[in-house]
């Protein structure tokens, strides 16, 4: 039920989107900085609180700077009207009304609260200019007391269209060894008081709209499980491989017990040609390798979750069929069975109405117990690298840990390796201990043991 459960309500129970980067690389959970080995971890955290300029209040989140135009020639509002193409409710007009070039700031301070630096940053702007026919300078930085940062820095055109700028290389104090630190440990070194600011050159009177202005900090420690090398949240990734999981091991299971259960009433109830035709195809399918079959089939028919379900399923009637059989052989010699010959039955009502309720406590308990194998086959499928690479399995967790590298790190990434295997383990034990439990129910003879 709880597996269930998380199935159902993956959305409401983890609303991250498991492809979405949400976190540093490799980040490790939140709750590790309470202890000693989480001192140094950083949580994510934003310099701008509403980047797109939904409201006139997000522009008071700003404030002018200038050391050599005066600001009496500068004003800031908002613009409701003018918006960035992507993801803008708005945004910040920057008119200048000076006669001759001149060059101004709007800044925001922030706190960075950590003693640890992030993992890494994505700082962004979006930018469109008007009243000028030339290109206009612009720089995005960081102050960190004495020391600027630059994040981006370019020549706007003003050729009516938004223009977007990312962070990349950052000028440093001449002489700075980056070989063996990150950008993020040389800008957020430690903790204090750190300004954002964007830097304007106006060529003459001109407007400068800004908007999707914004400093992302991922930090080292994120969520519940942390994140996997990409930035993934990992809650979200095993919440999400619980439904395809389960979804693969109900399918594939019911097919599987299906085809057992028509050709062991088949073979059981017709005997003869029927019976030796399919017994011995079902021999040959038993000695047949089943995980180099099922790589074969799934190579040849192509890697979509509905491939991988067919050909677990369709290898996985063969032991039902033959449990099936010998049940039918001893049904089809009761006294109820001759009667219903006699009474004129035909061989497909009494299959249905006689012998099939006999055996449908077998089908249950089967069903319950095959699941666990289609779960760990299909696991064992995508971690080779023949699962469906569109959507979140448990085994494509394992996959992407192994390309990534995850168990030759010292020590490796638990919260990236151990929630998946022990979901695996849980669901598969929740559904032997099922099929042991109807087969309690169904069975007379543990009936009157108990």
């Amino acid at each position: 039920m709880l597996f269930a459960f998380a199935a159902l309500a993956s959305p409401l129970i983890a609303p991250v989107d498991p492809h979405a980067t949400v976190a540093g690389s490799a980040a490790q959970p939140e709750w590790v900085m309470n202890f000693p080995d989480g001192y140094y971890l950083s949580r994510n955290l934003v310099a701008v609180n509403d980047p797109t300029f939904a409201s006139p209040a997000a522009v008071q989140e700003f404030s002018l700077n200038s050391q050599t135009t005066s600001t009496s020639s500068i004003f800031l509002a908002f613009n409701s009207a003018t918006r960035a193409p992507v993801n803008s409710a708005g945004s910040l007009q920057m008119t200048y009304a000076g006669k001759t070039p001149g060059n101004a700031s709007i800044v925001k301070t922030f706190q960075y609260p950590y003693r640890g630096p992030p993992q890494r940053f994505e700082a962004t702007v979006a930018l469109l200019t008007r009243g000028t026919n030339q290109s206009v300078h612009v720089r995005l930085y960081v102050l960190r007391g004495a020391d600027i940062f630059t994040l981006a820095s370019a020549n706007v055109s003003s050729n009516g269209q938004w223009s977007q700028l990312n962070s990349g290389s950052f000028a440093t104090a001449p002489g700075t060894d980056l070989s063996s630190i990150s950008p993020a440990q040389v800008i957020f070194s430690a903790q204090g008081a750190y300004t954002l600011g964007l830097e304007v050159d106006f060529p003459g009177s001109m407007q400068i709209y800004i908007s999707d202005l914004q400093l992302d900090l991922l930090g080292t420690a994120y969520g519940l499980l942390g994140a996997d090398f990409a930035g993934h949240d990992m809650w979200s990734q095993d919440v999400y491989g619980a439904r395809i999981s389960l979804f693969v091991g109900l399918v594939a299971a019911a097919i599987g017990i299906g085809l057992g259960l028509v050709v062991g009433l088949m073979a059981g109830f017709l005997g003869r040609l029927v019976d030796e035709v399919l017994m011995r195809f079902t021999d040959m399918m038993l000695v047949i390798p089943g995980l180099p079959l099922l790589i074969v089939l799934v190579a040849v028919l192509g890697q979509s979750l509905f491939n991988v379900i067919i050909v677990i399923g369709f290898l996985g009637w063969m032991g039902f069929a033959r449990i099936v059989r010998s049940q039918v052989l001893t049904l089809r010699e009761r006294p109820f069975i001759e009667a219903a010959k006699a009474a004129g039955s035909g061989n497909m009502r009494i299959i249905t109405r006689h012998i099939f309720p006999n055996i449908v406590s077998l089908t249950y308990v089967n069903l319950a117990l095959a699941v666990p194998g289609a779960i760990l086959t299909e696991a064992a499928l995508a971690f080779l690298g023949l699962g469906d690479p569109t959507v979140i399995s448990w085994g494509n967790i394992y996959q992407q840990a192994e390309i990534q590298g995850a168990l030759g790190f010292t020590p490796p990434p638990w919260w990236w390796l151990v929630p998946p295997g022990l979901g695996i383990a849980a669901v598969s034990l929740s559904f032997v201990l099922i099929g042991f439990a109807l087969d309690e129910i169904f069975n007379p003879r543990l009936r009157r043991r108990r």
